[in-house]
């Protein structure tokens, strides 16, 4: 009978702590810093533009310049209206730099090492505004 009473008055202790517990107020969420994105948008296109050359000069299997964009998108949106907004800017970017050269030639290193230059401002740029 001893028996039975302890263990109803641990069960007792516990269930109380536990359900104390569950009714503390929650903390509240720090929400997470995220770059404006429109810097974002434009970096994606940059990528986009980046891609659309290493593509005309390698073949489709080069993936270098959206392997870049996923993991940019997996980082700075990982679903919802900034991951279409960098897929649109990226897709935008691949477009017209599709429409302005339109084979491969000896300027393409050139014109990618010059895109992958504006790719890096905006990086840097990206990272100032997470320390401000």
């Amino acid at each position: 009978m001893t028996r039975r009473i302890f263990s109803a008055a641990v069960f007792a202790c516990l269930a109380l702590g536990l359900s104390g517990h569950a009714q503390q107020p929650q903390q509240p969420q720090i929400p997470v810093a995220q770059a404006p994105i429109e810097m974002v948008a434009n970096l994606a296109e940059v990528l986009g533009r980046a891609h659309a050359v290493r593509t005309l000069c390698n073949g489709d299997k080069d993936s270098t310049w959206r392997n870049y964009m996923l993991n940019l998108m997996a980082i700075e949106a990982p679903s919802g209206s900034r991951r279409a907004a960098l897929t649109d800017g990226f897709n935008r970017g691949y477009r017209s730099q599709n429409r302005e050269t339109t084979a491969c030639n000896d300027r393409m290193p050139g014109i990618e090492a010059g895109i992958a230059r504006r790719g890096q401002e905006l990086s840097d740029a990206i990272a100032r505004s997470y320390l401000n």
